[in-house]
């Protein structure tokens, strides 16, 4: 049986998870876009993935590309960028794109998969989101911590056949042991996700610093909250279905049982000097909130201070 051409644009700490993961059993199909040093590794060494959950994996891509255009028409493309970087991965995987290439953006917030739609209408594209605490190392392998890593998955077309094609990728991911799960309401499962990173990702970016310092402070707690809020508003006037406890929940977990060490990815790019995704945490959610007149004064309150202090892409 042939196997699918899978393509990993995008191959840095999530990419590599992926692509290393994948390549357990695809490797003779499996593409990534990479170039420079990256590139030279990925073909010298292979896709090293170091995980506490799943093990030491090293898988070696068929081909290592810097353009779609040397790879052809693929039958599944995973995008793994930075917001900031869509545009750019998108030019580069038009070539590989046909009439039944299923696009999977595994990215953070809530535009990613609309913006991929608006790009290629002819593909089918899907929606994702990843919980993993997974870092790029220095020589382009990946490191996972922790006990868990796992993938919800699904489409917003509730068609059969946009649901068959989604449980297609979904078992292309299990047949490789990775914890993927299937959501009949991957909507619900991106904002579930978004709203805990606009008040995670924003509170600690703000100060540069962990949880810890920051939950000490009375008055930041109320802006944690007023984040919490806010953003739920924003997903009630949408119309996404979450649970009336989930707030209390999430807001629980950060202040008192969440590690006080636990930093962000937009903590380390805004400490680190690096282009963040403020305007997919922040930008987003508060042009959702115009468009639904609803009312967010902390979240803008903070994007106007992290335009201060943030590298813009």
């Amino acid at each position: 049986m042939t196997q699918p051409k899978i393509c990993v644009a995008g191959v840095g700490a999530i990419g590599t998870l992926l692509a290393a993961m994948l390549g357990k059993k695809y490797s003779e199909s499996l593409s990534v876009i990479a170039r420079g040093k990256r590139a030279d590794s990925f073909r010298e060494r292979g896709l090293v993935l170091h995980s506490d959950f799943y093990g030491e994996v090293v898988s070696r891509p068929s081909k290592v590309a810097a353009d779609g255009a040397e790879l052809g028409i693929q039958d599944y493309i995973i995008v793994c960028v930075k917001n900031y970087s869509l545009d750019d991965i998108a030019e580069k995987i038009a070539p590989c794109i046909g009439p039944d290439t299923v696009i999977l953006p595994v990215m953070n917030g809530i535009e990613p998969g609309d913006r991929l739609r608006k790009c290629f209408p002819e593909a089918k594209v899907l929606d994702s989101v990843i919980y993993t605490i997974t870092g790029a190392q220095e020589d382009y392998s990946a490191k996972q911590s922790g006990t868990y890593t796992y993938m919800f998955l699904g489409t917003k077309d509730k068609s059969s056949e946009a649901s068959a094609v989604a449980h297609n990728i979904y078992d292309i991911f299990k047949s490789v042991d990775f914890d993927c799960r299937f959501a009949e309401d991957i909507e619900a499962e991106i904002w579930r996700k978004y709203i805990l990173n606009c008040a995670f990702n924003t509170i600690t970016a703000r100060y540069k610093t962990s949880i810890g310092p920051i939950r000490e402070d009375k008055e930041k707690l109320k802006d944690i909250r007023g984040l919490f809020e806010e953003a739920y508003a924003v997903s009630k006037a949408k119309g996404i279905k979450l649970p009336e406890d989930l707030i209390e929940k999430q807001f629980t977990f950060m202040t008192t049982k969440q590690s006080p060490k636990a930093t962000s990815s937009m903590e380390r790019d805004v400490s680190a000097g690096r282009p963040t995704e403020l305007d997919a945490f922040l930008g987003s959610l508060i042009r959702t909130a115009k468009e639904y007149n609803v009312e967010v004064p902390v979240c803008t309150r903070y994007y106007n201070e992290l335009k201060e202090i943030c590298v813009v892409p």
